[in-house]
């Protein structure tokens, strides 16, 4: 059974064990100096959890340097939590892809720490997740 909560009134997380994988929703456009607050908060959340399905389309654009913040520091300290690989798909904006991309994802990181791809919806995100968990328990 899912269970949810609000960290903040900015995001909500969500364990889906049905799926494998935990969502996190922001739910309103975030401030520079609370994207950061808000990824510290996600981390509480991450041990041992590797299948990340975060939806940033209510978040509103980051910055460059939150960007870096986010692939350099959040991304390997998630995947420390999690013991080992780490797969993260991020909602955007349909604008920012093609329908190509829109539809396999975009590649954004393929590390030894982590795999991340951009995705405009939920359900192509979702079977790129389950892909890898397959993947990974093959």
């Amino acid at each position: 059974m899912p269970s949810t909560s609000a960290l903040t009134d900015l995001l909500t997380l969500q364990h889906r064990p049905e799926l494998g994988v935990t969502e996190v929703r922001w739910l309103r456009p975030a401030a520079a100096q609370e994207l950061q607050q808000s990824y510290t908060l996600v981390l509480t959340s991450a041990r041992n959890r590797r299948y990340w399905l975060l939806d940033l389309r209510q978040r509103g654009p980051a910055s460059e340097d939150d960007t870096h913040w986010v692939l350099t520091q959040f991304v390997p300290q998630l995947a420390a939590r999690a013991h080992g690989r780490v797969y993260l798909a991020f909602l955007v904006a349909a604008s920012q892809l093609s329908p190509e991309e829109q539809e396999s994802g975009s590649p954004m990181v393929l590390t030894d720490q982590a795999h991340v791809r951009l995705f405009a919806n939920d359900a192509p995100a979702l079977r790129w997740l389950a892909g890898r968990q397959h993947h990974e328990s093959s």
